[in-house]
């Protein structure tokens, strides 16, 4: 990075409503990695919220630009829409993409969430002459960890970026490789570069809540427990003898943010079109470690799996009168609350389906530079403060 242009660099942030474009505005204007690196962070999202609503740091840097769908089909009614959406549009130098759309057709998440990347790039391709880096959010699927038993690279860890893609008969279905693909399209013979940044299980969450957020079900599940439970009662690991062993790494939300601004600003030749592994720290962790950490937040004692063990929402449906009685009278989210433990994280498929251990190789962000780290109390914690404050647990 060039310390005499760092002020004219203006970040513009896809699916900032979800859990990594939240955590990516938020860093920005925390002033990572220096108040003066950005003078421009524009927040885009196709859901309507408020700066209010985002609980972002106050700062006059920060635009919210919502009601943009980047589907729209029409790559000049995208241009029209960020032209007038965006102040200073021609003066966009950074593009973090973290939105996605899901389908239960895998060939049309595919092409939905291709189609997105390409108009959003290639929209400011043409508003702003200073396009100079992008920054792709994918994650473990790239490892084909989503397979469980035809999990390929089983025993093979830690988890390294130089792996093969998995097997063509599952990765022609994997949306993130066709975003890959598109961006080493894209970028051939531009002046503008990218990187891709993999993280596993993100401890984190959004205000607007998440439906693939373990941190805000987990910290929904065992704040009831403790509620209706009391302090100190022991609270049974919701997975099995073999999961509670099995080693991984966390990735917080606010690491993936900083390491993918750090990549950003790196010289081309360091990170263009490279894959980068990031977690909370190369030290892979067990649920056995993590499980009596989490639950000392809440005041519980987390103890190992056994035939008592409940899954979390079918506790939290067993206690759903009650439950919706203290949202209503400490003015909690019931709705939210009620949404998070029936949604897709709720399933908390890595707790029961997953039988390998999976820690990600960090070697190459280290290289790089980046060697920040937290641990797991740290980041849980961290995160678990942010369920809280978004009034979405007891």
């Amino acid at each position: 990075m060039n310390p005499s242009q760092s002020s004219q660099n203006h970040a513009v942030v896809f699916g900032c409503s979800g859990i990594n474009g939240y955590a990516l505005v938020d860093q920005l204007l925390s002033g990572y990695p220096s108040q003066t690196t950005f003078a421009k962070v524009t927040a885009v999202s196709n859901r309507p919220f408020t700066a209010q609503d985002a609980q972002w740091p106050a700062d006059e840097r920060l635009d919210i630009v919502s009601g943009v769908n980047l589907l729209l089909g029409d790559d000049e009614a995208l241009a029209t829409t960020l032209r007038e959406k965006i102040p200073s549009f021609e003066t966009v130098s950074h593009i973090y993409y973290a939105a996605y759309t899901p389908s239960s057709d895998l060939a049309e998440e595919c092409r939905l969430n291709k189609q997105m990347l390409r108009a959003a790039v290639q929209a400011f391709e043409k508003l702003s002459p200073k396009l100079t880096f992008v920054t792709l959010i994918t994650g473990t699927k790239a490892y084909g960890v989503y397979l469980l038993d035809k999990f390929p690279f089983r025993g093979q860890v830690p988890l390294s970026e130089d792996l093969p893609r998995v097997p063509e008969e599952y990765s022609k279905d994997l949306f993130y490789y066709h975003l890959v693909d598109l961006l080493h399209e894209l970028s051939a013979g531009k002046s503008w570069s990218w990187c891709e940044v993999r993280p596993d299980v993100i401890v984190g969450v959004a205000p607007f809540g998440n439906a693939n957020c373990m941190a805000q079900t987990m910290g929904i599940y065992l704040s009831v427990y403790r509620e209706l439970e009391g302090a100190g009662a022991r609270v049974v690991f919701p997975g099995n003898e073999t999961t509670w062993r099995l080693l991984s790494t966390d990735s917080n939300q606010d690491i993936i943010a900083r390491f993918s601004i750090y990549a950003s600003l790196q010289p081309r030749e360091k990170v263009h079109a490279r894959a980068f592994n990031i977690a909370d720290g190369a030290t892979p962790v067990s649920w056995s470690q993590r499980w009596p950490i989490l639950a000392a937040y809440f005041g519980l004692e987390g103890v190992g799996p056994d035939s008592s063990a409940v899954h979390p929402t079918e506790y939290i449906e067993r206690n759903w009168e009650r439950i919706e009685q203290l949202c209503h009278e400490r003015g909690l989210k019931g709705d939210v609350i009620y949404k998070s433990m029936h949604n897709t994280g709720s399933r908390m498929g890595s707790l029961k389906l997953m039988d390998f251990d999976r820690p990600l190789d960090l070697t190459r962000a280290r290289t790089l530079g980046f060697d920040e780290e937290l641990d797991t109390a740290s980041s849980w914690y961290r995160a678990f403060d942010r369920v809280r404050k978004a009034q979405i647990m007891l």
